[in-house]
């Protein structure tokens, strides 16, 4: 079981932690004792969702999670980050 801490540095791996408000994190190494609504995801745990506003269309979540980023997530958080994030993961995991 992770100290504290040890949960902390590894969520301090991404640089936008310092300003993140979001609960759940994939850098959180107790992510599976989270609990959250869609809002309260990180950017990088959103599959890509169309929006309309007016005539025009905006894609928001689905970006892929820098790998400088990704190198820290727990294997066992893999499921809950976004599919492309997930796929550059593997191929991550797959040349070392």
């Amino acid at each position: 079981m992770p100290t504290e801490k040890e949960i902390i540095q590894n969520m301090e791996k991404c640089p936008h932690f310092d300003s993140c408000n979001q609960n759940l994190c994939p850098l959180d190494l107790e992510l599976n004792l989270r609990t959250g609504n869609q809002s309260d995801k990180c950017r990088w745990m959103k599959d890509p969702s169309l929006k309309k506003i007016g005539d025009k269309e905006f894609i928001s979540g689905g970006r892929v999670m820098p790998d400088g980023i990704l190198n820290f997530v727990p294997q066992r958080n893999l499921e809950r980050i976004n599919k492309v994030s997930q796929g550059r993961w593997k191929e991550i995991k797959k040349n070392k």
